[in-house]
């Protein structure tokens, strides 16, 4: 028996154990939609012959559930290729669980039509129409919560550490601080940020809440010292580090190594790629909120604001009289905030303050009229009614009377006062390239939580991807948000 057997190499262990879990997550998703789909042609069926859902059946008309079976297996075969087509099966780490709901439901509504054309040129048997549009949602619910669950149980292993992969930002630029943004708010995608590794010398704080584990000297000792899975280079153009050292240090270690392109500095706008020949090529293009796009992003605006206000009259009463008992003073708080191109105006609030709250701001907090984004939890300055205000966010529901008159959007950069935009640089003017929102990246990320840097990046990177895919599911997430109250006070 040979003992002097070479010691296996950990990273590529590691390595081997990630890419066998990977796929064991692939056919567990894929069993697990096809018991989905399996699930959703019984409860369709149930629904219109067992509930009789929709209207009476002749004794003629009623199809038994044998006779559906080719519909059955003809649905799921079309819905699994095209979830596959979709790359819904590939290696792929979506940051949400909103960006798996349109490839589900558009490979749902393929499959409905595809069976519907099917049988119904060959008519082998009394088919319902509203068989079909049962399938259709069924389909589409039951795979959409599967995928929900799955997700949460990955979360769930991936807090605990299970699976995770290990990353180390190499970089300090604009692209780099985004990206560290990015992975710190997607949880389900496994990929744990470690910290980064300065591309300079001489500055070593951290950026916010994340670690400075070295400067551009320090690129193989950080990624050996902290165990690093994978490294993502993300180096500015003006960056001391040469790109060919920092990855020439990545293959060294003996870890996946990832080039991202920094061209945050250059344009604020959309990436595209090609390629010629293999030789990449990277287009910029600017993203403007004008013409067509600028009448869907006001036209949301104006039919969510005015539902709101709609919904939402009978609790302004209460809120009303609520503040009226537990101090003298206004109800609503006005200050003056900048919006779209610099233009100023009157941003309104529920008042959550006791009277004379700014003056008393430097007396209780001395340097704190120049700190941007000034927030404490225990401010004594926020009366009882306030605090509930702030905590459930109902003290930002005025500015929906902001929106129908165009001064904000329902989703959009935080509106910050005339003092923090004079701290911008040029790059962070690009955020008053659009209208300030009620919501925003910002707002569902953590809020009072994250530092004035983090908020401008954030809001920065919504400006140069807008899309109104992108508002609507932030409009959805603020709800999760607004529930859990993380950073509202």
């Amino acid at each position: 028996m040979n003992t002097n057997l070479p010691p296996s190499d950990p990273i590529t262990d590691s390595s081997e154990r990630r890419a066998g879990g990977r796929v064991r997550w692939r056919l567990v998703t894929l069993l697990g939609d096809l018991f989905a789909i399996a699930g959703a042609f019984f409860l369709a069926h149930w629904l219109r012959y067992e509930l009789r859902l929709g209207p009476d059946l002749t004794e003629f008309q009623f199809t038994p559930l044998d006779e559906y079976w080719p519909v059955g297996v003809a649905f799921s075969a079309v819905m699994l290729l095209a979830l596959h087509f979709y790359g819904s099966y590939a290696n792929r780490r979506s940051i949400h669980w909103l960006d798996e709901v349109p490839k589900l439901a558009m490979a749902a509504l393929l499959a409905t039509a595809v069976v519907i054309i099917v049988f119904f040129l060959f008519r082998p048997a009394f088919f319902s129409r509203l068989m079909f549009g049962y399938l259709l949602l069924a389909g589409f619910g039951l795979t959409a919560l599967w995928r929900f669950a799955l997700r949460s149980l990955r979360i769930a292993r991936f807090r605990r550490g299970r699976d995770v992969e290990r990353v180390v930002v190499v970089g300090r630029g604009n692209m780099a601080k985004m990206l560290m943004q990015q992975l710190a708010a997607a949880p389900a995608s496994g990929l744990l940020l470690v910290g980064f590794v300065d591309h300079e010398s001489g500055d070593d704080e951290d950026f916010g809440r994340f670690r400075r584990l070295a400067g551009p000297d320090g690129v193989a000792a950080a990624l050996r010292e902290n165990r690093a899975d994978r490294a993502v280079v993300a180096l500015p153009p003006s960056s001391a580090l040469a790109l060919s050292d920092a990855v020439a240090a990545c293959r060294s270690s003996g870890i996946q190594c990832t080039v991202v392109p920094d061209l945050a500095d250059v344009q604020a706008g959309r990436l595209h790629t090609e390629d010629i020949g293999g030789i990449p090529l990277f287009t910029l293009s600017t993203n403007k909120i004008s013409g067509f796009n600028y009448v869907q992003k006001r036209a949301l605006d104006a039919v969510l604001a005015a539902l709101l206000l709609t919904l939402l009259s009978p609790l302004f009463l209460l809120v009303i009289i609520a503040i009226k008992l537990d101090t003298r003073g206004p109800i609503l708080f006005r200050q003056v905030r900048v919006g779209r191109n610099g233009r100023e105006f009157q941003l309104h609030k529920f008042r959550s303050m006791v009277l004379g709250a700014e003056k008393m701001m430097e007396e209780l907090y001395p340097g704190s009229s120049i700190e941007p984004l000034f927030k404490r939890k225990d401010d004594p300055r926020r009366t009882r009614v306030g605090r509930f205000l702030r905590r459930t966010s109902l003290d930002e529901v005025p500015q929906l009377f902001n929106v129908i008159v165009g001064e904000m959007s329902m989703v959009g950069p935080r509106a910050q006062v005339p003092d923090e935009v004079a701290q911008y640089d040029d790059w962070a003017h690009t955020r008053l390239r659009v209208l300030p929102g009620l919501t925003g990246l910002w707002q569902v990320s953590g809020r009072s939580n994250l530092s004035f840097e983090e908020m401008v990046m954030l809001d920065t990177y919504y400006v140069g991807h807008w899309s109104l895919g992108l508002d609507i599911k932030i409009i959805l997430r603020t709800v999760p948000a607004v529930i859990r109250g993380d950073g509202a006070y």
